[in-house]
């Protein structure tokens, strides 16, 4: 133990420290931001209260999101019970659970990241760098939202499908514990099942691949173990809201033809004015990337400030922005200099994920490993574009980052390992890889810390 620590000595301190900044920011928060501020964070908090008081699932009337998932918020409920016990019962309390829980999360990326890129420890201290700072990551862990917990136990997952080799198809014992899993992790926010298509197509293809029939054993095995243990919550959604999938505030509007859906209008566009004098929500033209981009790197819905203290500023300088919230021109000008900066970052990573595609087809053969999270990148992103065909809505909130967050550090992975492998001396490598997660911190600094 001792002998790994000095020989690492360095290395862990560089991680502590990367921790220890996250811890920093996200406590700070804690104290200066508040859920009811926050994407439906109110609706969030009503369901908790509701399990803490009265020991019972809420119903629409109570909050608007009672058909979510409930194991988040059963979790968030016992965390706030025992501090009502003990007297010190309080919302930042209860939010501070979101905290520990993005702890775990980053520490699942870099154990995610060491495995999947073979043990490069570079690579693992720069996932878990870029995710401890990440914009969307910071306003995830700062108030109270199922997200977070639901994209570490994809992450978990992620690991044991590794560490139990469940590429091979050879031990059932293994499988069985992963899908036991993989269905506590659906109960607590349904886009999970992602990972179960893509487990199974996973297997189909490598069927196909094989021909070993223990593959087809794995897809209806798992399939059946995840079905049975998410039955009851489905019976629930049938007798309480009638219906099998999920119910949500969209469905008072109807859902399109994705061959002729509003939404290829906005895909297709591209929004100039969040680069150069708009970067906020309401900015036109629409456009499905640089919205994505934009609530990626910075706070493009203006929903990460102190409302209350903006509002009563008397600053002369404060702005009005599209969704009725006021912002400063300080940061309407650090949004646009993210917004500018993180084109280079961008561009990094598309170059190192094209060029992975571009080997892969070269070469005519994949890992495994890539394999997998290939299709499971490739479902995360078809899942969001899918739901905004159907539901083009942008004024209700159907395409924001955080929804295929889980996507990131996949994506961050595949492009910069190979980035490693293509660029031979290491310290240019190091230069691209970190240098521009640094000045983009420093560039973003302002939002990233709750003054206002």
């Amino acid at each position: 133990m001792f002998k790994f620590i000095k020989r690492h000595y360095w290395y862990l301190l560089c991680v502590a420290c990367v921790l220890s900044v996250a811890f920093f920011i996200r406590f700070h928060n804690l104290f200066s931001y508040n859920s009811f501020w926050a994407d439906d964070g109110g609706a969030h908090v009503a369901y908790v209260e509701k399990l803490i008081n009265f020991h019972s699932l809420p119903n629409l009337q109570e909050t608007y999101l009672a058909w979510h998932e409930p194991l988040y918020y059963v979790m968030t409920a016992f965390w706030g019970f025992g501090a009502k016990l003990f007297g010190f019962y309080s919302l930042n309390f209860l939010e501070s659970f979101n905290i520990l829980v993005y702890l775990f999360f980053l520490i699942l990326v870099w154990i995610f990241t060491y495995l999947y890129s073979e043990k490069n420890k570079w690579l693992a201290l720069l996932n878990l760098f870029i995710f401890s700072f990440i914009f969307v990551g910071v306003k995830l862990s700062a108030y109270i939202n199922d997200e977070v917990l639901a994209h570490s136990f994809i992450f978990l997952l992620l690991i044991l499908f590794w560490k139990f080799d469940l590429f091979q198809a050879r031990e059932t014992k293994k499988l069985f514990h992963w899908s036991l899993i993989l269905a506590f992790a659906i109960l607590i926010k349904m886009s999970v099942l992602i990972l179960l298509l893509a487990a199974l197509c996973f297997w189909g293809i490598k069927f196909l691949q094989t021909k070993n029939k223990n593959f087809i054993k794995f897809i209806f095995l798992s399939s059946f173990i995840v079905c049975i243990l998410i039955l009851p919550w489905f019976i629930y959604k049938k007798q309480t809201y009638h219906t099998y999938s999920t119910l949500n505030i969209y469905n008072n509007k109807p859902a399109q033809n994705i061959l002729t859906s509003d939404a290829w209008l906005y895909f297709f566009s591209i929004n100039k004015h969040a680069f150069i004098d708009y970067p906020y929500w309401f900015s036109q033209p629409q456009s499905y990337f640089v919205i994505l981009f934009s609530d990626t790197f910075g706070d493009y819905y203006n929903l990460f400030n102190n409302v209350v203290n903006l509002e009563n500023s008397t600053d002369q300088g404060k702005i009005l922005v599209g969704n009725g919230r006021y912002t400063t021109t300080e940061l309407f000008q650090t949004m646009l200099n993210i917004n500018r900066w993180s084109l280079f970052i961008v561009a990094i990573i598309f170059f190192g994920f094209i060029n992975f595609i571009y080997k892969i087809f070269q070469n005519k053969k994949i890992k495994d490993s890539d394999l997998f999270l290939c299709i499971f990148l490739f479902g995360g992103w078809s899942a969001l574009l899918i739901y905004n065909l159907r539901l083009p809505y942008l004024e209700m909130g159907v395409l924001k980052a955080y929804y295929i967050f889980f996507t990131y550090p996949i994506l961050a992975l595949l492009a910069y390992k190979q980035l490693w492998q293509l660029i031979p001396k290491k310290i240019i490598w190091f230069i691209l890889a970190f240098l521009p997660w640094l000045l983009y911190i420093v560039i973003a600094w302002r939002i990233f810390l709750v003054d206002f």
